[in-house]
């Protein structure tokens, strides 16, 4: 039966997933070109609606989905996540942030497709940024009323790799709150290296925030990184296990 389930969400569902997302930016790109604005956020709310389009996908394709969600102070933060399966990108929007920078991978923006909406929306290239031209570029999205998103293992396919401190300095230097959030399922629904869609419940779990303040001096980030991976891989294997019994 799981097979079955399997086939048909990788034929019908993943299909419906990639023509949303074909389509959409399609329609979507002359109305954005037309009336572009500098700061990016008409983009980035359309990357918004975009995102809880396949969000609704995935949860056709799972075995249930939950989402646990917090008070959070107002203004900015800096959101930080566990990172396994390529659908973690769009899992943000199910917890209400509307205007996100992304800071990803270099091979996303040579995307043929793509590469205009990320372009247009601020999204920030990791591996040709400069520490310096982060911070500087993170500010101005600040300034315009964005969130920045971090998935500070950097990499998806070693689920357990460490959080790199850098997302934890730049809040420090920004003073911006960090908000973690734990994603459980979706690296069984759809690992790395594979494009197979496999039903699976999906948990995503927001914290409260972090203050950098609590975490002074110089090894602060490195301290507060520590923290926050301990809260959310315990989170995410103790929700495994009880998937398990």
């Amino acid at each position: 039966m799981e097979r079955l389930r399997t086939g048909f969400n990788t034929v019908f569902i993943g299909g419906a997933a990639l023509l949303w997302l074909f389509f959409s930016t399609l329609l979507a790109a002359p109305f954005l070109w037309l009336w572009r604005d500098k700061t990016g956020n008409r983009v980035r709310k359309f990357v918004f609606i975009q995102s809880r389009g396949i969000m609704a996908l995935v949860r056709a394709a799972s075995r249930g989905m939950c989402v646990s969600a917090t008070s959070r102070p107002s203004g900015s933060c800096v959101i930080v996540a566990n990172h396994a399966s390529a659908v973690d990108l769009y899992t943000v929007s199910l917890f209400g942030f509307r205007n996100v920078v992304y800071i990803t991978k270099g091979w996303v923006f040579r995307l043929p497709f793509f590469r205009y909406v990320m372009n247009e929306a601020g999204y920030i290239d990791a591996e040709k940024t400069s520490p310096q031209q982060m911070l500087t570029l993170c500010r101005q999205a600040v300034e315009h009323g964005c969130d920045i998103v971090f998935f500070p293992q950097g990499s998806r396919k070693n689920p357990q790799a460490r959080f790199k401190s850098g997302a934890f300095y730049l809040a420090g230097q920004l003073n911006l709150p960090v908000v973690p959030i734990a994603i459980v399922g979706t690296q069984r629904m759809l690992p790395a290296g594979t494009f197979r869609i496999r039903p699976a419940r999906i948990v995503l779990k927001e914290f409260p925030a972090v203050q950098p303040a609590d975490y002074p001096g110089e090894l602060g980030p490195l301290h507060m990184a520590q923290a926050v991976k301990k809260q959310i891989m315990e989170f995410v294997d103790k929700t495994r296990e009880q998937e398990q019994e």
